[in-house]
């Protein structure tokens, strides 16, 4: 180490021609970084007080509602009344979705479709899913929290 507290740079050339030309000018980049580091330190030697800004970005997320027009009749429309009906307070599996849908007249053509549409409701925000190992359905579905439908009885427009 250098008295400095720096370690020395050290240079290996196998052409011997340039070698000399090489090393006047790392000794001049040494000769220029220290007269900067001099420089530098004159120039806080003279100030009190050192403010550094640093800007740090603020994310903002807007949410908007977004609004979806699903009939009773199909199987979207038949959960989400589910939901308003007060069936989705407590944790159900998509066979118990599936078994009300049966109880109340309005069984899918194929029940397969049942968990895809629970899934996506989901995403929607309209339900919400845990894990519940202690049952036999892997994913239950409960009322997403804070979760406002507006259901609209079909309205023929005006000609």
């Amino acid at each position: 180490m250098t008295a400095r507290g720096r370690q020395p740079i050290y240079l290996r050339f196998n052409d011997h021609h340039n070698g000399m030309e090489v090393e006047s000018e790392i000794e001049e980049l040494k000769h220029r970084v220290e007269a900067l580091e001099q420089a530098v330190r004159n120039l806080l030697k003279n100030v009190d007080t050192v403010e550094v800004k640093v800007e740090v970005p603020k994310v903002i997320i807007s949410r908007e509602p977004v609004y979806i027009k699903v009939s009773e009749s199909e199987l979207y429309g038949r959960i989400i009344l589910l939901v308003e009906e007060g069936f989705f307070e407590s944790y159900r599996s998509p066979s118990e979705v599936a078994k009300e849908l049966h109880r109340r007249g309005w069984a899918p053509k194929d029940f397969k479709h049942v968990r895809p549409a629970l899934e996506h409701l989901t995403t929607l925000g309209i339900l919400e899913r845990v894990r519940d190992r202690s049952r036999r359905a892997y994913w239950v579905y409960k009322r997403a929290e804070g979760f406002r439908s507006v259901i609209v009885k079909d309205v023929k427009p005006q000609v």
